[in-house]
């Protein structure tokens, strides 16, 4: 066997095992719990629901063949997140490298494992790992379609092409941002084939023919896109202010904390002053590649089209905020390419060498963060607690959905009522919590109650302190304060008797 292939076999494996080192928990934030509500649910129930929250189905129906598979497992559905950016690294090694050579290969592979924010995102309980999985199988096979053309390969032409529309309808199905990346890649080809259709009459028709197939199989989602656009343009959570989006977008790859709560502090200078670093190095070496005639157009089409839905997604943020940081692992396999690619020409090997070495010491920092904050102690206080003396005819009650649908996904068997005192439109997609939790807007469910009551509060305890009736009632177990490292939660826990 070839030195660089046991050079690649090792980065993969090495690779693997990093990013699963701090995968094996149980711990669950409010999205997680989402994901957790909603995959013991039918496929067309599935689909229903989460039309009416703001992503697609795709992944949620994945999720639910292993659940069918091996059970309600929080770890397992974490793991299955995992397995996603497992594979994307081999893509590196079965066809990043039979496509572009063993060096590109290889850089690819090392960074979809060691790039700081693959750490954090590969074991998300989320769509982001599968979606960018998605996303480079689509770009891989365009990349392919387009060569056979080159080539005058007719047999080699069907099957990629067939292949990229099948990424593409999944890329449209599982997140918008995938959604937004296919439509322009799709686009790239299209004009391609218009430019040079004297030679590819034949190829274009199969094209547009394909195109009309997308756009076909998406027309089941359309009305909930449309309902979904609405929603966000109606005031959605998403904010988008200058400086902070700024910082989020530029240093995103090369950060390890999640976006919910940005913050300018030392580890977010050092990501951006690492991700500024590479993008002056890609810069500088592109302009030195193409003054040496190299011919780069594969990784300037990749970058490009990372660029492209970021600038799409920025002039659709002047209307309705949408650009949101998080949202950009779903393109990060073509960031990858870029990079593997133009490292690959880099004849420099010390400056290489220091390249991977940064983001290797940077991956390794963020890792030692994620095993710390992941297994902490903490993260398992609150579902123990309330295991220990919790009855199957309790209830639970809260007001922030943030801690509540945490509980909602641990304890799934006890009826629970989520207060939605602020009238938000999201009874329908929070029946991924269903049937145990009901959302309710007012105290009324309560009137006829006798029982016990576990209270989950914020960390104000707004709830118990300001609106919850306590005509008639009893402190039965004293609040309890716990605070999880996993997200920094706090849960203000108290269990009631209604007599």
């Amino acid at each position: 066997m070839k030195k660089s292939k046991i050079i690649h076999l090792v980065v993969i494996i090495i690779g693997i095992i990093f990013i699963f080192i701090p995968a094996f928990h149980t711990s669950l934030w409010f999205d997680e719990s989402y994901t957790v509500g909603i995959v013991n649910k039918s496929f067309i129930d599935i689909w229903r629901i989460t039309g009416n929250d703001v992503h697609p189905a795709l992944y949620y129906w994945l999720l639910h063949i292993v659940y069918l598979i091996f059970g309600a497992n929080i770890l397992v559905y974490r793991l299955f997140s995992v397995l996603a950016i497992a594979i994307l690294g081999i893509l590196g090694y079965t066809h990043i490298r039979k496509d572009f050579g063993d060096k590109v290969g290889i850089f690819f592979s090392f960074l979809t494992y060691f790039l700081p924010i693959m750490n954090t995102y590969s074991q998300e309980l989320r769509m982001y790992s599968w979606s960018c999985l998605i996303v480079a199988l689509m770009a891989i096979y365009a990349y392919r379609f387009y060569k056979s053309i080159i080539n005058k390969d007719e047999k080699a032409q069907k099957k990629n092409l067939c292949i990229f529309g099948i990424f593409s309808v999944c890329c449209c199905y599982i997140h918008y941002y995938s959604l937004v990346t296919t439509c322009l890649v799709n686009l790239i080809l299209l004009i391609y084939l218009i430019k040079n259709k004297e030679n590819n009459k034949k190829v274009l028709r199969n094209f547009l023919i394909l195109a009309g197939i997308q756009i076909v199989l998406y027309i089941p989602w359309l009305i909930y896109f449309v309902g979904q656009v609405r929603h966000v343009g109606g005031g959605f959570w998403i904010s988008l202010k200058p400086v902070d989006t700024t910082v989020e977008v530029l240093s995103f790859q090369f950060r390890r904390q999640l976006d919910t709560d940005f913050a300018l502090n030392l580890h977010t200078i050092i990501s951006l002053i690492a991700a500024i670093l590479m993008y002056i190095y890609i810069g500088v070496k592109i302009y030195k590649l193409k003054k040496q005639n190299e011919d780069i157009k594969p990784a300037i089409l990749s970058g490009g089209a990372y660029i492209g839905v970021i600038a799409i997604m920025l002039i659709i943020s002047i209307v309705t905020p949408i650009l949101y940081s998080r949202y950009l692992l779903v393109m990060t396999g073509l960031y990858i390419f870029a990079i593997a690619f133009i490292l690959s020409k880099e004849k420099n090997k010390i400056l290489a060498g220091a390249i991977c070495a940064i983001t290797l010491v940077l991956a390794i920092m963020s890792n030692i963060q994620n095993i710390q904050i992941n297994y902490d102690k903490s993260n398992k206080e609150l579902y123990n607690y309330i295991n220990e003396e919790i009855n199957s005819d309790d209830i639970i009650i809260y007001s922030n959905i943030g801690n509540g649908g945490v509980v909602a996904a641990y304890f799934p068997d006890n009826k629970q009522y989520f207060l939605n005192f602020a009238h938000w439109d999201v009874e329908e997609a929070y029946k991924a919590y269903g049937p145990g939790m009901e959302t309710v807007t007012n105290w009324d469910f309560l009137k006829d109650y006798r029982g016990r009551i576990w209270l989950i509060d914020s960390e104000h305890m707004g709830l118990f302190n300001d609106d919850f009736p306590k005509e008639n009632t009893r402190l039965l177990k004293e609040t309890k304060r716990i605070d999880t490292k996993y997200h920094d939660y706090v849960y203000n826990v108290m269990l009631i008797e209604k007599y």
